[in-house]
């Protein structure tokens, strides 16, 4: 019995012992993770941080309780401020990305992860042009200052979205934040300022384009002290803008005074710094400038050698780089030296850009690098003009497409090398990463209206920002993997051994603020034009494209426009490429609104439109985005499979009257199975999209705006361009026989922001797409013989044309309705697939086959013939 006693006991004092140094091994490891961070703490060097890295593995792999998480989200937010001090931004934002990631996993809701966190986190995307993420972890965290009652978090808040929305020049959003900011409990009086500051300088941006007076204090207003460095920030920035160099340059020495000491960063010093450089570069003091920004280098690269250009290994992605490169630029007199220094600015750019994980930062990059493209094209030229060698054309024609459908590119990239490696599990993850991430943009597109919404929209946000922080980190496993070919150089000669393949010239333009260059290749030849931007060229361009706005402009002046049609034909440079008959066309700006097969090739005074000069009547044409999308098509496969989708929208003011004859002539031409009616449903129409060669969509679509995307209407919803984001599609040819489905909003390097681009996005190569509203007998009629001329020639590029030369040539349709209004809303974009040949020599041998069995048949009915009788 005791001896049973003794073993039990023995039992419990070994389970005790146990559990007492498991107690103890906690608290050890909590108290080690803290005595880390303060020996990094008190020795913040490089050797320190190594050291802090080395223990954070061990730690990591050890953590278990509350307390050890929380003790590791602190060591990490404290390794991240570090990393932030000594410009390693990117290292800096995988700690706070990391110290939040667990902040939510392991639910620490004790730790202050707002101040500590995603205050710094949202101040660093801002800086690396993560715009989107920093508006993400903005907006988290005013959204979780509201829900603790922290006013001065909420102020910190509006205050850093108000100046993020000022980067990205939305003036009218920074308003409002502002006044929010300014209504909020407690706040002081250095926090007034500094939104008030914001607030004027969005003011003055918006009045930018007018002369204005300099700022008085009356005109700052009462809140403002005319002694603080608000006042002399805003006084510098008004003089500047008024071209007023010298008043800039007291204010700007007024600021210095009092801001000198207070600027602790590496980054703060070089900015200030660069405003002082961009200020005697303004004064003709170029020596000075130079010096100044050997001085920013310096302070942003301890081991700078002033004597030397930086070398892009040697830098890291920091937007102040971009400001002094592109000054340096501006400074230096040698042609090949300005370019050089732009390089840089580019590299920095595109380092910034690959840290994000969505299409819209690229557009955002596309749309700040186009100013710079064009500098660096104007450069090319004036070197071309002098010298007249072809390198200058190849190489300005980099720059044109460096940033052209850089989003597009993007995805498309990625959907591309998955192709590639359709079973690596890391590209798979990637791309069902992107999908989620789109799906939860596009659901936080619905605005909240109650309470239980903006529980949702804050659930969505969180959801958001935990998948952009994996897509990140899958990025860069993948990025170390593969070496990825460059989203920014395009292969001269794969595209000139296409041109020869598809007897094909390309036609590109970059549409810029001072000028329009447009670059022509065919397999011999390549041409550099510039067209000036003067206001007779402008009004050229927007007086054509105001001549669809409706069906009577064109008729109630033919020959007005016959002459304007002709005189953009010249401006436009397009009589250099009169012997081709197969054309690319990559437009830009506005000129992507315009339908080029209605421009005129000759002068002509006939009203009688089957008689003009089109460009259609010489050229079969193709549009694309960019020529790295012309070098990727691949030729267009016919099947003869058309899904064809009629909403038809019967008893309603929206009515498609005609459509009902368009599906007729389509099922005339194209096996078809038909979606009509109340059966035109989204989700009917997504279940079988891919089960057909041809997608038809006859309905009603917009273009967007400002705060609508472009969307296409089926009989019980919309689907709008962000959905099409999220889907894949495998469609040969999609035809868009629907209003505005080819134009959108513009965005600078970008394109429009269209319906075709978000099928292109979604996966198709090919389509046909509409440019304005048509709700007309004409598209029955153009579509029919489309799709005739497509069942026979195999090619949507030339049924394109075919269907609108037969339109015009029809001794069935008025002379009113030829007009260019009604055959050329709809373009091709797409491969130059070549018309089918007719073979005379398989025709002859089948005839003769044909005619023996046609024989043989008779002979054997004869004979049947007579062995009944």
């Amino acid at each position: 019995m005791l001896f049973g006693n003794s073993n039990m006991i023995k039992k419990g004092v070994v389970i005790f012992l146990i559990l007492l140094s498991a107690i103890c091994y906690a608290q050890d490891l909590e108290e080690s993770i803290y005595v880390a961070t303060e020996t990094f703490h008190q020795n913040q060097t490089n050797e320190g941080l190594e050291q802090l890295n080395i223990k954070s593995l061990q730690f990591e792999k050890q953590l278990n309780k509350e307390d050890d998480y929380y003790a590791f989200i602190n060591l990490l937010v404290n390794k991240a401020y570090f990393l932030n001090k000594i410009n390693r931004s990117k290292e800096a934002i995988s700690a706070y990305e990391k110290a939040h990631e667990i902040y939510i996993h392991q639910h620490i809701n004790s730790y202050d992860i707002v101040e500590y966190c995603l205050i710094p986190l949202g101040i660093l995307y801002h800086k690396t042009n993560a715009y989107l993420k920093a508006e993400q972890i903005i907006t988290l965290y005013i959204n979780l200052a509201q829900k603790q009652n922290n006013n001065q978090q909420q102020i910190t808040g509006f205050i850093n979205l108000a100046k993020l929305y000022q980067s990205l020049s939305k003036h009218q959003q920074v308003m409002a934040i502002v006044a929010k900011g300014l209504k909020i409990e407690g706040i002081k009086n250095r926090q007034k300022r500094n939104l008030n500051y914001i607030k004027r300088k969005s003011e003055l941006l918006i009045e930018s384009n007018q002369k204005r007076l300099s700022l008085d204090n009356d005109v700052i207003g009462p809140r403002f002290n005319p002694k603080n460095a608000e006042t002399y920030q805003l006084n510098y920035e008004t003089a500047l803008e008024n071209e007023d160099y010298e008043t800039a340059y007291t204010n700007l020495n007024l600021l210095k005074n009092l801001k000198i000491n207070k600027l602790t960063s590496a980054r703060s010093r070089a900015k200030f710094n660069f405003q002082e450089a961009q200020l005697h570069y303004l004064r003709d003091e170029n020596d000075k400038a130079l010096a100044k920004l050997r001085t920013c280098l310096a302070i942003l690269l301890p081991n700078f050698d002033k004597t030397q250009r930086p070398k892009p290994k040697d830098l890291y992605p920091e937007n102040t780089f971009m400001d002094i490169f592109d000054l340096w630029a501006a400074l230096e007199t040698d042609p090949e030296k300005k370019l050089q220094y732009y390089d840089l600015s580019f590299y920095i750019s595109e380092s910034l850009t690959q840290e994000n994980t969505n299409q819209e930062s690229y557009i955002l990059s596309a749309n700040t690098n186009k100013d710079r493209s064009e500098k660096c094209i104007r450069i090319l030229y004036d070197l071309f003009q002098i010298k007249g060698e072809s390198s200058y054309i190849k190489r300005a024609f980099q720059y044109a497409e460096r940033n052209k459908a850089l989003g597009l590119k993007w995805y498309t990239n990625k959907r591309t090398f998955l192709k590639q490696h359709p079973k690596d599990s890391l590209l798979l993850a990637e791309q069902q990463l992107l999908k989620q991430q789109q799906h939860f943009s596009n659901k936080l597109l619905n605005r909240p209206i109650n309470k239980t919404q903006l529980l949702e929209r804050d659930t969505l946000q969180l959801q958001l920002i935990t998948t952009s922080t994996q897509l990140k980190k899958l990025q860069d496993s993948i990025t170390k993997t593969y070496n990825k070919s460059s989203l920014y150089n395009l292969n001269i000669e794969v595209l000139k051994s296409k041109l020869k393949t598809d007897e094909a010239c390309l036609v590109e333009y970059f549409s810029g603020n001072n000028d329009i260059y447009q670059f022509i290749f065919s397999p011999n030849h390549i041409a550099f034009n510039r067209i000036e931007n003067t206001v007779s060229n402008r009004n050229s361009i927007s007086k054509f494209i105001s001549y669809f706005e409706n069906a009577s402009v064109i008729n109630n002046d033919v020959l007005q426009f016959t002459e304007d049609a002709f005189q953009l034909y010249t401006v436009l440079n397009l009589k250099d490429i009169a012997t081709y008959q197969n054309v690319v066309i990559i437009a830009d700006g506005l000129l992507n609104f315009i339908p080029f097969e209605s421009l005129l090739t000759n002068a002509t005074t006939t009203s009688n439109y089957s008689d003009m000069p089109f460009m259609v009547k010489k050229h079969r044409i193709a549009y694309q985005t960019s020529a790295s999308f012309y070098n990727d098509t691949k030729p267009y496969a016919f099947k003869n499979s058309a899904l064809g989708v009629f909403p038809v929208f019967d008893n309603s003011n929206i009515k498609l009257t005609y459509s009902i004859d368009e599906a007729e002539r389509l099922d005339d031409a194209i096996k078809t199975e038909f979606l009509m009616y109340n059966a035109a449903t989204k989700k009917d129409v997504l279940k079988q999209i891919n089960d057909y060669s041809i997608l038809h969509l006859s309905t009603h679509a917009n273009s967007g705006d400002f705060t609508t995307a472009a969307n296409i209407d089926f009989i019980d919803s919309k689907l709008s361009l962000q959905e099409l984001y999220n889907l894949d599609l495998k469609s040969d040819l999609v035809v868009l026989s629907a209003c505005e489905t080819g134009v959108g909003m513009l965005q600078k390097g970008e394109g429009s922001m269209n319906l075709a681009r978000g099928f292109k996005y979604a996966g198709i190569s090919n389509m046909v797409v509409s440019l304005w509203k048509i709700n007309d007998l004409s598209t029955s009629k153009i579509m029919s013989h489309f799709y005739n001329d497509l069942r026979q020639t195999e090619s949507a590029f030339s049924a394109n044309q075919s269907s609108k030369l037969a339109y015009l040539n029809s001794d069935t349709i008025s002379n009113a309705k030829k007009s260019p209004y009604y055959w050329s809303a709809f373009i091709y974009s797409g491969d130059v697939t070549p018309a089918k040949s007719f073979n005379y020599i398989n025709m002859i041998i089948y005839s003769i086959i044909g005619l023996i069995i046609a024989s043989l048949i008779l002979l054997l009915i004869y004979k049947r013939q007579l062995w009944k009788r």
